[in-house]
């Protein structure tokens, strides 16, 4: 196997950065003519291994175990390490998730492999690298990796385009891991939930920004009129929470 992409379970679908890892994975099986796979792992990953098998791919593997029907970053270390020993694929990709960034470096150390984290974009065209933004974004370091082996990859929100995923149809594989509650450690809380009226940037396909530019508060209609009219979101800069003119969620 050359690419396998773990998907995220947001609200029982497919988390919409765990889609862009596909489309990333897409991208390089095609340009260099390599296998792909995509795993569910915990809790309803048969529903999301059924989502994921109309997606253009080779597999979808499924990997349940009653210790992972509820997320620890442990059980999910330990159950991808083992699907990581049983198929060997040179890639694994992830959308840089809050959970990705919890339980992915766990295995980086464990395996000895590197992790390259929170990758803007890859290029194919004088041998695999991949970029990643530096020195507070202001610079971008294309990285590759000499040594043979895995190599765990996290890619930024929105650095490929989810709109862009090939359709296909593929067959779906069981992978077994073995689980005991010695290997379970940690207890994770609740997952982080918005407030209610809160707005998730991180969906918002058009998002109209308010700084200081905007003078005071009673022209603040004028900025969400227009995002009313196009369908977006409105966000702010700091300055226009601290002096209250709008909530910070």
């Amino acid at each position: 196997m050359d690419i396998l992409v773990v998907l995220e379970n947001n609200n029982g679908a497919i988390h919409r950065m765990s889609l862009e890892a596909i489309v990333a994975a897409q991208k390089l099986a095609d340009e260099q003519n390599l296998s792909n796979a995509i795993l569910a792992i915990g809790a309803d990953s048969n529903a999301l291994a059924n989502a994921a098998a109309h997606y253009d791919t080779g597999e979808v593997l499924t990997a349940e175990h009653n210790l992972l029907s509820v997320y620890n970053s442990d059980g999910y270390a330990a159950a991808l390490r083992q699907v990581i020993d049983q198929e060997k694929p040179s890639y694994v990709f992830f959308g840089h998730t809050y959970m990705v960034r919890d339980y992915v470096p766990k295995i980086s150390a464990q395996l000895q492999r590197p992790f390259l984290c929170d990758v803007i974009s890859l290029k194919t065209n004088d041998g695999l690298s991949f970029a990643k933004q530096a020195f507070n974004a202001k610079l971008a370091a294309d990285l590759g990796v000499a040594s043979e082996g895995t190599i765990l990859v996290s890619f930024q929100s929105a650095a490929f385009n989810a709109d862009l995923i090939s359709s296909g149809s593929a067959e779906i594989r069981e992978v077994a891991v073995e689980l005991d509650e010695g290997m379970i450690k940690t207890t994770a809380e609740e997952p982080f939930q918005e407030e209610a009226g809160g707005v998730d940037l991180t969906a918002a396909e058009i998002i109209i920004s308010v700084g200081r530019g905007i003078g005071k508060e009673e022209n603040l209609p004028i900025a969400e009129a227009l995002a009313q009219a196009i369908g977006g979101e409105i966000s702010s800069s700091r300055p226009v929470v601290d002096s209250g003119w709008l909530p910070s969620f």
